[in-house]
């Protein structure tokens, strides 16, 4: 699996940084990435904790003190768990899924260039688990149909509020390749234009039938499904998986691909654990469902924790994997 040849190097130019701004008393951070071209042009999105491994060790990050956390404000939300909590933060796979499908390499494998051509000419999307919406809102960007989905919480306290912080991007890239200049009709009608593509937030939960959330306009003509950082609990696979399921089924006519980042998180009981997802575990729920797994890109990562006062550097891997049924 980690063969050296798809092992992903850092995309000379690509850059990220985060700084803590005030607003209302409450202290936020802001996570900057930069798009593909001469202008450096950056996107930004609000978050309510610093990253975890999304930087190098070179670039800026906030710091927070103890006073600076706040209270989570959703936490008696209906549906809002700690997974869900989880998504008010950039996490280290979002950097390489990022990295891998809008930053070509020479060395990057024939069917990834394939990919990357296609998520930059137009492609449909629909974007799982997105977190404040950096994945997704960076692939409009560079010229995707996007469609961002989350729990509702998510949607509307930091997907929305990121894709209006973005939308002014559009008028500073120049020569546009964007095939419409209208809203696509399975985006409408509010849809938003993010530099050359197109995106559109919307609430979905995994627990829950998919036809009973999406228009089978958004469902039936999807290229890519694409999530990142989504699973660290062996809970959410299985219905991470059937959401997948069925949206390979209601797009069948296109033959979608499932593009998933995922870190190894290292267990007290290793490849064994029952509480968190494991490459292994990853590995077996997707051959057991008969579809094919392959991986486009991989990287070592170190990520810094701190318990009880106590920093230390944990060393890990982070995948890029291609799913196909």
């Amino acid at each position: 699996m980690m063969q050296e040849s798809k092992r992903r190097l850092q995309s000379e130019g690509f850059k990220c940084s985060e700084t803590a701004e005030k607003k209302d008393a409450l202290t936020c951070i802001i996570f900057h990435c930069n798009l593909p071209g001469p202008l450096s042009t950056r996107l930004e999105f609000s978050c309510r904790e610093p990253s975890c491994g999304a930087l190098e060790e070179e670039e800026e990050a906030a710091k927070l003190a103890d006073d600076d956390y706040m209270v989570d404000p959703n936490f008696f939300d209906e549906g809002y768990s700690m997974a869900g909590s989880t998504g008010f933060k950039i996490w280290t796979g979002s950097r390489l899924l990022v990295e891998t499908l809008a930053w070509p390499q020479n060395d990057d494998c024939e069917r990834l260039k394939e990919i990357q051509k296609s998520i930059s000419s137009g492609a449909r999307l629909i974007e799982l688990g997105s977190g404040v919406g950096v994945v997704g809102t960076y692939l409009s960007a560079i010229g995707s149909q996007v469609l961002i989905s989350d729990l509702p919480t998510l949607v509307e306290n930091a997907i929305d509020c990121n894709l209006l912080r973005n939308k002014k991007v559009t008028a500073s890239i120049p020569n546009k390749l964007s095939k419409e200049d209208s809203c696509p009709s399975w985006l409408a009608p509010d849809g938003m234009q993010i530099g050359k593509g197109w995106a559109k937030s919307t609430p979905l939960d995994w627990t829950c039938p998919l036809d009973e959330q999406l228009t089978k306009d958004q469902t039936s003509s999807i290229d890519f499904i694409v999530a990142s950082d989504v699973v660290f609990l062996a809970s959410m696979l299985d219905s991470l998986l059937h959401t997948v399921e069925s949206l390979f089924q209601a797009s069948s006519s296109n033959n979608p691909s499932f593009i998933l980042s995922f870190q190894r998180r290292d267990a007290k009981d290793g490849e064994e654990s029952t509480m968190f997802t494991t490459v292994k575990g990853v590995i077996s729920a997707i051959e057991e469902r008969g579809w094919k797994l392959d991986c486009l890109a991989w990287r070592p990562v170190t990520v810094r924790k701190e318990t009880n006062g106590v920093v230390t550097n944990d060393e890990s891997e982070v995948f890029v994997f291609e799913i196909k049924p």
